[in-house]
């Protein structure tokens, strides 16, 4: 099932329920799947993000939207420390080159514990455990609203706290501030694509825009993650330079974010609501019609 509303005749929360249901059964299976390496616990993440996202959409019509998004964000923190270790290596790799940053970038990365290539068996088994619950719990999910009215709150809310984060991180841009900015970027990406088949002409570049800038800050996020981690085993003279090409890299992400965020969060996010409402509405006409 795509990550997206389906072109049915559904109530649009039996289609979240079901979203929801594909994507906990997969990162079930991934969790018990043997595997030789950490690709699957890279998609299990994503999977459990995408249904956070999800969830998020409907939190002001779903009474235990708290309860449940707790639930999932404990059950990827503890598999999230796998991925963080990783991080620092992926991102001095990308720093690199014929310099004394990059001589520096390399001399962090020999000195780093290596990367982990394996998942830890015990934390996929509590991982699996934790998402089993939530698939118990997932057929008595209840929702306030129905159509529209069930996805127009969160989808606005949403945008709000992005553009207030933006705000607040142009003001300081600090890495606490940047991150929580993309937090709620990434989420706006899930709800544009859940959404991309009202207008999948239109919407695939809001849902490209979106991700771009996700990109963009988590980029920002792991520099900033690298940076905390210098001297480290570095010379004065070597963190010094590793240091300087952290920032500049950092200060290039930073303009190139927030002027991709001024366009994609212009437009208030009620009159927003309202334009992609009309067009749900001319979609799921056409979708009862048998159109699409």
């Amino acid at each position: 099932m795509a990550f997206m509303l389906p072109p049915d005749t559904l109530p649009v929360t039996s289609a979240i329920r079901a979203l929801a249901q594909t994507e906990l059964t997969a990162a079930l299976h991934l969790a018990r799947a043997p595997a030789a390496d950490l690709s699957p616990l890279h998609a299990l993440r994503k999977r459990i993000k995408k249904t956070r996202g999800l969830l998020r959409l409907v939190a002001p019509v779903f009474p235990d939207f708290d309860s449940e998004n707790i639930a999932l964000r404990e059950a990827a923190l503890g598999i999230s420390g796998l991925r963080d270790a990783e991080v620092l290596h992926v991102t001095l790799a990308r720093l690199t080159g014929e310099n004394a940053a990059g001589d520096a970038a390399r001399t962090l990365a020999a000195a780093l514990p290596p990367p982990v290539v394996q998942p830890d068996p015990q934390a996929l088994a509590e991982f699996a455990a934790k998402i089993e619950a939530v698939l118990a719990r997932l057929p008595q999910w209840r929702f306030e609203a129905e159509g529209w009215e069930a996805l127009a709150p969160g989808l606005t809310r949403t945008l709000h706290q992005a553009q207030r984060r933006m705000k607040t991180a142009a003001k300081k841009p600090s890495p606490e501030h940047l991150h929580a900015w993309r937090s709620r970027v990434k989420h706006h990406w899930y709800h544009a694509r859940l959404l991309t088949p009202i207008w999948p002409e239109v919407m695939g570049a809001h849902v490209s825009t979106a991700d771009a800038l996700g990109e963009m800050l988590g980029d920002h996020h792991d520099l900033c993650v690298l940076q905390a981690t210098l001297p480290g085993p570095l010379s004065p003279e070597a963190a010094q330079a590793l240091g300087a090409a952290i920032a500049t890299r950092k200060a290039t992400l930073e303009a190139r974010a927030f002027a991709q965020g001024a366009r994609l969060l212009a437009e208030p996010p009620e009159a927003l609501a309202t334009r992609w409402g009309k067009w749900y509405a001319l979609w799921r006409e056409d979708c009862l019609k048998g159109g699409l």
